[in-house]
């Protein structure tokens, strides 16, 4: 037996039979002497039936309040020994008590650790293979220069633009690390986010010109509150350069902001021309390292899309994409509600 149960059980137990002593006192106290001579059987029997049901009583419902937590303790070192597939809220049955919303939360807890790790191994498998194809060419590079040196000042500015290339890598991995570890302790700021959306959209509609592309920015009014500007910035700048980096050459990509009704919140609407990407890949597209186009032309990690979707989710936001329609193209949606943080 446990020693949360013999405590209750004894607790239980202690205080009924103060009940008893209770109320042999109040009846002693008022002159009660027992039953006459064959009228019945003396205090003394029912006061012992109390104490016996008593005990029972105490015993199951003991056994009912700590055997919940007994399966909770049992989990929990299930879950210290690194397996986080275990599950409680099963074994309570019909229970709606407190114990029974503490196991849910439990189950919600085991189910948030089981989904990092996991997101944690492929993120790794998928930095391991990522970094080994710009140090491959790298040794390649080193390699060719051995053999010919001619070839050095070629091979010189190779390694230079995978060196860059590791950088640039490593400096999206470290962004998306700190949004998963501690993007409640980013700074935040009072901003209106449609003006910072619109200073975006200039940048980025000057760098699609000079590839033939446009954007075009639909808002109306202002959405002034506290956020992370500099993570927020990094997440829309990321997906309207997707958008225009995958749009159709002399399509323009659409971006719309509104207040929405209400609610109170923000609508950020970004819709592209181009390929768009299959139906059971729509949510596929935020993973890291995920990239459905790897030629030359479409350079990029992967990242984007990742770091965008945990920057917003940062500030208690949602982002999904859609197809834009019948034509092809992608839409993806952000709503941030009002008054983030």
């Amino acid at each position: 037996m446990g020693r949360l149960f013999q405590k209750l059980f004894f607790s239980f137990w202690l205080a009924m039979m103060v009940s008893f002593a209770a109320g042999a006192l109040f009846l002693s106290f008022f002159g009660y002497r027992g039953p006459s001579p064959g009228d019945g059987p003396p205090i003394l029997l029912p006061t012992a039936t109390g104490a016996l049901v008593a005990f029972a009583f105490s015993y199951a419902l003991a056994w009912y309040l700590s055997r919940p937590l007994r399966h909770l303790r049992q989990a929990l070192h299930t879950v210290a020994k690194g397996d986080f597939t275990v599950r409680v809220r099963p074994l309570m049955g019909r229970r709606r008590d407190e114990i029974a919303d503490l196991c849910r939360d439990f189950d919600a807890m085991t189910d948030r650790l089981q989904q990092l790790v996991e997101t944690r191994q492929r993120l790794l498998h998928d930095i391991s293979h990522e970094l080994r194809s710009p140090l491959t060419r790298m040794q390649a590079a080193i390699g060719l220069m051995r053999q010919d040196p001619g070839k050095t000042a070629a091979m010189v500015d190779r390694m230079e633009v995978e060196t860059q290339r590791l950088d640039a890598m490593v400096g999206e991995v470290l962004t998306l690390a700190r949004l998963e570890v501690d993007s409640g302790v980013i700074a935040r700021e009072r901003v209106d986010l449609i003006e910072l959306l619109a200073a975006i959209i200039e940048d980025a509609a000057f760098e699609a010109e000079a590839a033939g592309r446009h954007v075009r920015f639909s808002a109306h009014g202002a959405f002034v509150t506290t956020v992370a500007a500099e993570v927020l910035c990094r997440a829309f700048e990321n997906i309207i350069r997707n958008a225009v980096k995958y749009t159709a050459e002399g399509t323009a990509v659409d971006v719309t902001a509104e207040v929405l009704p209400g609610t109170g919140g923000l609508r950020v609407v970004v819709e592209d021309s181009g390929p768009g990407v299959p139906d059971d890949m729509l949510d596929k597209i935020f993973d890291p390292f995920l990239r459905f186009d790897a030629s030359p032309q479409r350079e990029g990690y992967g990242l984007g899309l990742a770091i965008a979707r945990r920057a917003i989710e940062s500030h208690h936001g949602r982002v999904w994409a859609e197809r834009a329609g019948p034509t092809g193209g992608l839409r993806l949606e952000v709503r941030l509600p009002e008054g983030v943080v």
